[in-house]
Formats: C-alpha cells, structure tokens, sequence
C-alpha cells in the first residue's frame, strides 16, 4: 500500500460516509485530521484491529489521567480522550482499504462504548477526588452534600449511557426478528432541531471530548458532568418509553407494527 495517497483516503471516506455531515467536528475537523494520521498506518501495513486497541488503550490512559483529579490532570486526560476519538476514525480508513471484518465492527463498537462509559466514570471519579475549587463548589458545601456527589453523578451517566446502549441494541434485535421496518426507538427524533444541536454537542461523534477539554480549561467540568448526566439520564428514558411503548402496539396489533 505505499502508494495510498491523502486523496485516496479522503475519497474512500467521503463516498462511504455521507451520513456522518450531521457531526459536525467530525466530519470538518477529526476526519480531515485523521487522513493524515491514517497515511503512515497504511504505508506499515498496521491493521485496523491493531490501530482500535491503540486508541482504546490511548483512551483508557487518559481515563487513568481524569480520575486522578487536579487541574492539569483532567486538562492533559481530555486531550488524549479526543486524540483518540481522532485515532477512532483511523480504522476505519484502513478497513476501507484492506476490507471490512466482521471482528473489526465488533471491537471498534465495543471499544467506542467503554470509553465512552469509563470516561465518565473516571470524571466523576475525578471530581470527586479533586482538592481544588470547582464552580459548583460552593452549592454542594451549602446543600452539605461532600464532593462524592460528583461520584455519583459520574456512576448515573455512565450507567444511562450504557444503558440506552443496551436497551436500542436489544429493540433492534427484536424488530430484525420480526422484519419491522422501523428499527429506531427514536428515530422521528433524529430530525428534531434540539436534537440535532444535542447531538453535535454530547454525542460520542460529536464535541463531546472537545467540551470536555474546553471545560476542564475552564474549570467547569463540573458543570459539564451535570449537564451529561441530565441530557443522558433524559435520552434513556425518552428511548424506553418509546421502546415500551412500541412493544404494546405490537401486542395488540401485531400485523398492523409489521407493516
């Protein structure tokens, strides 16, 4: 492959992931970055199995980084988090030229949700363990609620995460089964303005990790956890809703759901 070109890469992409446009930073900053970082893998013939255990271990690393706490710690901790994310798109480019493996799927999806998870374990982990003065400081020492509240902030969203994860993968399970047409709990959403915003900002593909740097820069990644946590915990129960409601329709009506 060392004849692979930046303009072969970026091609391949573009025709294979039209659809990615709703991400924003992705699709203008991490993907044109990744091109070029992609480039030398190729040229070493590094598989893109390889290159997903990288950036998870580079993730894992940087989780390591949150949860010791401390300014420069959660500084240096985001940063690799997005680098990562950056690597993220790196296998996929190299897939597109050595061709698709079903393993491949199954562990850039798997990786793509631990870190996902484990970061925000680790920031509650981080937040909660950290010495310094955070801008909510003052409301959890009046509300005398101790900096474990962060802790636990940090354990609800990984779990709603996680969670909404789990329940959509079982529903598309379930409708494949049953030939439904509509897959997605929350697909009539996905057109939603609000959700399309929210999506670009707290969506893995989207600035998630980014606002992570800029808020830990800023000293609100406090702030930044509360607003994860309310916007997860809300999507979680929008999608189980949704999903509970579905299953109902298709108890009285099956026939009418399949169609």
């Amino acid at each position: 492959m060392s004849r692979i070109t930046i303009k072969e890469i970026r091609d391949r992409y573009l025709i294979a992931k039209e659809k990615e446009k709703k991400f924003k930073w992705t699709y203008y900053v991490r993907r044109p970055a990744s091109y070029y970082l992609a480039w030398p893998f190729l040229r070493l013939g590094i598989s893109a199995n390889s290159v997903t255990m990288l950036w998870l271990a580079i993730a894992m690393v940087g989780c390591a980084f949150l949860a010791s706490g401390g300014y420069v710690n959660m500084i240096v901790g985001t940063i690799l988090l997005e680098f990562a994310i950056i690597l993220d798109c790196v296998d996929g480019h190299i897939a597109r030229f050595t061709g698709p493996k079903y393993s491949g799927e199954v562990l850039d999806t798997w990786a793509g949700e631990i870190l996902l998870v484990l970061s925000l374990l680790s920031l509650g982990i981080g937040l909660s363990n950290s010495d310094s003065e955070i801008f909510t400081s003052k409301i959890v020492n009046f509300l005398d609620l101790g900096k474990g509240v962060y802790l636990y902030l940090g354990i609800f969203a990984a779990l709603a995460s996680l969670s909404s994860w789990t329940v959509r993968i079982h529903w598309r399970t379930i409708t494949r089964g049953l030939s439904l047409n509509s897959i997605e709990p929350d697909h009539d959403l996905r057109g939603s303005t609000t959700i399309l915003f929210a999506d670009n900002l707290f969506h893995y593909s989207g600035a998630l990790t980014v606002l992570m740097v800029v808020s830990s820069i800023f000293h609100i990644m406090d702030v930044m956890l509360i607003l994860i946590a309310v916007i997860y915990g809300s999507l979680l129960v929008t999608i189980m809703y949704r999903i509970i409601r579905e299953a109902y329709a298709l108890d009285s009506n099956p026939r009418e759901s399949m169609e």
